[in-house]
């Protein structure tokens, strides 16, 4: 300290004193210094000046272009009634696992009105988290939260929407058997972390490393088939760095962004966390020779996971199963090889480990079904296009399909103008929901913009009955809806006539042409007295095993009302909609 303080006392000794002239002797060293600055400015070569400048240029033109190709590959992706309905959901699973007030019974009805619905997801979060707390015997939804949290189990439930959504095509098939795979690469992730860190973690990172190839191939079918031929043709290996070097790039030059950047666009226009984002995106180890660093370890356990997955599930099923069993013990001998010093694997151990994962995922094949289904020959009708199983639509009691205007073979064509619409209402209706608005509110919105899209005469709000257990017609909006509503008495139990069994099984339905013998002998005598309707599309309102209500429009001549499956699955969304607002926002209106 003192030498530092009698430097300084030196140093103003040697400064002249305020307003004192600069000595002779400063001024040629002070034109120096300004020499040298000017040589300095000078040395700036004005090419050098003009490259950088253009290259900055260069620079912005790419970063806007890039945005561009993002923004258009985006709305493409929006475009898409499955997608809109997807992100809906997704976001309101999102906006409930971050609310302080959030309670098990909201998430519950976001995920699914379905029973069956909710059954699979235990059944998916079982096997997921098999080795942690609860060991296989999570039977609720209260526990299934209370373990692992509401952003958790919202996330599983998004994978399990997204597998539901994909279509009965070659493309679906094709799809369905990458979400069987994503869902072992998944198992083996969570069974492979030795990482307390990580691993809850795992399971859902490797899960959605796979996000963009499976949106891809649902939105893009042909460009995605495409560009497999392609890597096919070069001789690439699936699963190889050089497979997925290849792939990524001619994912951009199709598209503006390889796959993986879809994925994690899609997500954070989902609202999934950052760290999810990150962890979405592949990576190789640093080095083989050493274990993999914690910044990087989550990241490559998921990717190697994936690749084990793949090579897992592309190995010859011929053999017995000693044989099959003795194949996947050396392509796990194959990847402990490779990863088991990055990773921290015992050779020893894994084959075992890989066998327990492989019983778990037989089981969820079973239950959730990743084989191929079977593709049909002809187009469904609209009635059919419902999510429900063939089997659970009322197809024994109900004759089915029902007369249509349009031929069976010939889907009703896409109306761009109606699934706007349709879109448009539903994000309406979405905002209600979430605003905490009383059902009755919701419903009368619901019955306007159904009027409004679907171009309908009149729309009938029918309400369970709690004296009789059936349906009456409680509200309605359209010509003489109002005078109409409680005409429509829909016994339940047992059902007697067309809308009864209809509602009963939960058949989303459009009749195209009332008149048709076949139908009109299941009519009601009310409907055929006094309503006369010769079109009509019937959405029950269902919770699980209860029919709450149904929503019921019409137009008054044969044919009149078309909706394809786009439109379909945004009408009943909105439906949806409502009926979780029923279930957990309060009783029905008075």
């Amino acid at each position: 300290m003192t030498s530092s303080s009698g430097s300084q006392d030196r140093d103003a000794d040697a400064l002249p004193p305020p307003g004192a002239e600069v000595p002779v002797e400063a001024g040629p060293a002070l034109d120096a210094a300004q020499g040298q600055e000017t040589e300095g400015a000078a040395a700036i070569d004005p090419e050098e000046a003009e490259r950088l400048a253009a290259q900055r240029e260069a620079e912005e033109k790419e970063a806007a272009e890039r945005e561009a190709r993002l923004q258009r590959l985006m709305q493409k992706i929006a475009a898409h009634a499955d997608f809109a309905s997807m992100k809906d959901s997704v976001r309101s699973m999102q906006k409930v696992s971050r609310s302080e007030k959030a309670h098990t019974r909201a998430l519950t009805g976001e995920i699914s009105n379905d029973i069956a619905m909710t059954g699979k997801l235990l059944r998916l979060v079982n096997a997921a988290f098999y080795s942690s707390a609860g060991g296989g015997s999570i039977t609720s939804m209260e526990r299934a939260v209370a373990l692992m949290g509401f952003q958790t189990i919202g996330m599983v439930a998004s994978s399990l929407m997204l597998f539901e959504r994909l279509p009965k095509t070659a493309d679906g098939n094709r799809l369905r058997q990458e979400f069987g795979r994503a869902q072992m690469a998944a198992l083996l992730a969570h069974e492979m972390c030795n990482s307390s860190k990580h691993i809850e973690g795992a399971y859902l990172n490797a899960l959605f490393q796979n996000l963009g190839s499976m949106l891809a191939g649902m939105h893009f079918a042909e460009d995605t088939a495409a560009i497999e031929a392609r890597l096919q043709a070069e001789g690439l290996l699936e699963g190889e760095s050089a497979w997925h070097d290849k792939r990524e790039k001619l994912a951009r030059q199709q598209w503006g962004l390889g796959f993986e950047e879809i994925g994690v666009e899609v997500a954070k226009s989902w609202g999934w966390p950052e760290s999810v984002r990150v962890a979405m995106r592949s990576l190789a180890p640093s080095s083989l020779e050493r274990p993999a660093g914690p910044e990087e370890y989550q990241r490559v356990l998921c990717t190697a996971a994936n690749r084990l997955a793949g090579d897992l599930l592309r190995l010859p099923g011929g053999g017995n199963a000693e044989e099959r069993a003795e194949a996947r013990k050396a392509c796990v001998d194959r990847f402990a090889a490779e990863m088991g010093v990055p990773l921290n694997l015992d050779p020893e151990v894994l084959p075992a480990v890989v066998e327990q994962v492989k019983l778990v995922w037989d089981d969820l094949a079973k239950t959730l079904g990743f084989d191929p289904v079977a593709v049909p020959v002809k187009a469904k009708t609209a009635e059919k296009a419902s999510e429900k199983a063939p089997e659970k639509a009322a197809a024994k009691p109900a004759p089915a399909p029902a007369p249509a205007a349009r031929p069976a073979a010939a889907p009703a064509p896409a109306n761009p103008v109606m699934a706007e619409a349709l879109s448009a209402a539903l994000e309406r209706v979405s905002e209600l929901v979430l605003s905490g608005a009383p059902a009755a509110k919701l419903l009368q919105l619901c019955m306007k913009e159904m009027q409004d899209a679907l171009q309908l005469q009149r729309v009938i709000v029918c309400l369970r009955d709690p004296t009789s257990g059936g349906l009456r017609g409680r509200m309605g909006m359209g010509e003489r809806a109002q005078e109409l509503a409680p005409v429509f008495d829909i016994p339940l139990k047992p059902p007697s006539e067309l809308f009864g069994l209809l509602c009963s099984k939960g058949a989303d339905t459009l009749i195209s042409d009332a008149s048709d013998p076949v139908i009109a002998q299941r009519l009601p005598p009310w409907y055929a007295k006094q309503v006369r309707a010769q079109t009509f599309v019937l959405l029950p309102m269902v919770a699980g095993e209860q029919v709450l209500g149904a929503f019921y429009g019409d137009q008054a001549v044969a044919g009149g009302l078309q909706i394809g499956e786009r439109e379909l699955r945004l009408l009943k969304t909105l439906r949806n909609q409502v009926v979780m607002a029923m279930r957990f926002g309060g009783a029905g209106p008075g």
